[in-house]
């Protein structure tokens, strides 16, 4: 019975772990972390490598995330500091070598950025390139009708 009270706390202390991964917002720099690695697309990468059903191109959305040096894909949270690196894939999503300081989020494969360092690309340069890209997916979607199967929009590879 007692090892059966100690293993349910522990799994309790495990659970309360993880549902808090990422740290509380007002808390949030306890656990901050730096990582380096490559930008990527992750559709395109997971179709090349493990034959995903990715189509990005159709729907018209190539997804940059971020891969580490162990070849863990983390996908970037899509908010203030990581929307412009997110949706300008034509400069990121070939392996460029970054440094992301941010938070992750296990759990679900997630990074949140608070600071990045692109190597060899400015950071003007890539939010030029992804307001292209938000306007050219704006016009694609207000064109589109209800039912109609999405048609390629971005450049296909």
């Amino acid at each position: 019975m007692k090892k059966l009270a100690a293993l349910t706390v522990v799994f309790l202390f495990a659970m309360a772990s993880l549902a808090f991964a990422g740290g509380w917002d007002k808390e949030k720099g306890m656990d901050k972390i730096t990582l380096k690695g490559n930008l990527l697309c992750v559709g395109c990468n997971l179709k090349k490598l493990n034959g995903a059903n990715a189509q990005c191109s159709l729907f018209a959305h190539h997804a940059v995330g971020f891969k580490t040096e162990d070849g863990t894909i983390w996908n970037i949270i899509d908010n203030a500091k990581g929307h412009d690196i997110i949706r300008a894939h034509t400069l990121l999503e070939k392996n460029i070598p970054a440094t992301i300081t941010g938070w992750i989020y296990p759990i679900a494969h997630a990074i949140e950025i608070d600071s990045i360092d692109v190597h060899g690309v400015s950071m003007a340069d890539i939010q030029r390139t992804a307001w292209e890209e938000d306007q050219m997916i704006a016009k694609e979607l207000m064109s589109r009708k209800l039912g109609q199967a999405p048609t390629p929009a971005g450049p296909l590879h």
